[in-house]
């Protein structure tokens, strides 16, 4: 009877060990398709971002551009840097929704300020506030890689 009794207990802590196990394999699965997905946003999002913003410049160099050419400034011109300003609005909500990283989201925001300060600086700035721009681009393309590759 004790036999019998030792065995049926043996059997429930097996069943018991088991399911434990298989509740931590699943739930280390499961952690790790999250983290493989938040990974795929953030790779999504990041170069999404850096594109948008290389948009944005280019039309506020064509813009430099047409000024210093002494070209009025047309509706069909300020619809393209209106419509690059608002992907970069995007990308950035889009990043916001993919991660909460403080640093990668504040890299980010340099960026974009940096990017949108172009288009309000004068002949004498322009060089200093593009060198400003290009940095802060490649500062986010490198934090963004490396939170991408972690």
């Amino acid at each position: 009877m004790v036999g019998t009794l030792i065995a049926v207990l043996g059997t429930l802590a097996g069943t018991v060990v088991a399911g434990f196990m298989q509740h931590l394999t699943t739930t280390r699965n499961a952690q790790k398709a999250t983290a493989e997905a938040r990974r795929q946003h953030l790779a999504s999002a990041i170069p999404a971002l850096l594109a948008a913003l290389a948009r944005h410049r280019e039309q506020q160099y064509l813009k430099i551009v047409a000024r210093r050419e002494a070209q009025a400034d047309t509706t069909d011109a300020r619809q393209a840097r209106y419509a690059a300003r608002t992907a970069v609005t995007s990308a950035v909500d889009t990043l916001h929704m993919a991660t909460r990283d403080r640093e990668l989201l504040a890299a980010a925001q340099e960026a974009v300020n940096a990017a949108m300060a172009l288009g309000d600086a004068t002949e004498s700035e322009l060089d200093a506030v593009g060198l400003r721009a290009r940095e802060a681009h490649t500062a986010l393309r490198v934090i963004g890689a490396q939170r991408i590759y972690a």
